[in-house]
């Protein structure tokens, strides 16, 4: 079974950057939507159902609704603690909406962070993360090894106050890759993922730390990343956490001969630093 990595067409990444649109559309407008007393799990099902009418149909993983304390990724924190729980949205809470929807095989993992009301805390740490879609790409341009580009932020973080919990992800990535899975006719699960994408992940993985091969899909700090950029398309995702405030980003990176640009130059996190660095308010409400 045909899982593509790289080497996309020009057609093939205009495609990936329309869903990366549209994704990244349907998680603002539900943020929108929300007026407090919504719990996570009826904001992750409602999320489902809009992402289902978009035409998507699997997820790499079920979206990711987190609310307040839980953005941080607090304690220890597993796989089943993403998903959503009963936990109510209120006034001054952090919310982090993630979606990763495969539409026929296309594979984008999107996420959207900003605060319920206003929060002196939330804003600096999203203008925190605003220097890591520098870093990271000219990191790689620099040909700096992916686990150096990956300790460097965890490094970056910590020094700031911050503790970086995209560590706490399944695989401890900053990143991972974004694919083409066969366009099945039918969908498997598993605990949660779409199958097929989660076996071709774990395999590749599993391959690399046998030495069997030096491209896992997973950007971390472990040794398997300890290699130069490789070429296709990395859902690049650094996560910031204290106290009771978590941010994050993501969004697909390509890197073509080495050399490495963002595949939208408009995401909502950019506009949302620009809105902050002008002091102005940078919910859904103020695209």
């Amino acid at each position: 079974m045909i899982v593509k990595t790289h080497n996309f067409s020009k057609t093939a990444l205009s495609h990936f950057r329309d869903l990366q649109r549209m994704s990244f559309s349907i998680l603002e407008e539900t943020a929108a939507g929300l007026t407090g007393g919504e719990t996570e799990k009826e904001v992750a099902h409602a999320l489902v159902k809009r992402y289902r009418a978009a035409g998507a149909g699997s997820f790499f993983h079920l979206p990711v609704v987190l609310f307040g304390e839980r953005t941080a990724l607090p304690g220890e924190w597993t796989v089943r603690h993403f998903f959503p729980k009963a936990k109510i949205l209120e006034p001054g809470d952090s919310v982090i909406l993630d979606a990763a929807p495969l539409f026929k095989g296309y594979l984008v993992d999107t996420s959207y962070s900003y605060c319920f009301g206003d929060n002196d805390d939330h804003r600096a740490m999203m203008q925190h993360l605003a220097q890591y879609r520098d870093s990271v790409p000219s990191a790689i341009n620099n040909h700096d090894s992916f686990k150096l580009i990956a300790d460097r932020v965890l490094e970056t973080m910590a020094n700031a106050g911050y503790q970086p919990v995209h560590s706490k992800h399944p695989g401890e990535v900053l990143g991972h890759r974004a694919i083409k899975t066969p366009n099945l006719p039918f969908q498997l699960r598993l605990q949660g993922f779409d199958a097929v994408s989660l076996s071709w992940f774990r395999l590749k993985d599993r391959m690399a730390k046998s030495g069997w091969g030096r491209h896992s899909p997973l950007w971390n700090s472990l040794d398997t990343s300890d290699h130069e950029a490789h070429d296709g398309l990395w859902l690049v995702e650094p996560h910031a956490g204290r106290g009771p405030v978590g941010a994050k980003w993501e969004e697909i990176l390509v890197i073509e001969n080495g050399e490495a640009r963002w595949l939208d130059d408009s995401p909502p996190h950019v506009r949302q630093w620009a809105q902050i660095a002008n002091g102005d308010a940078y919910g859904p409400s103020a695209s």
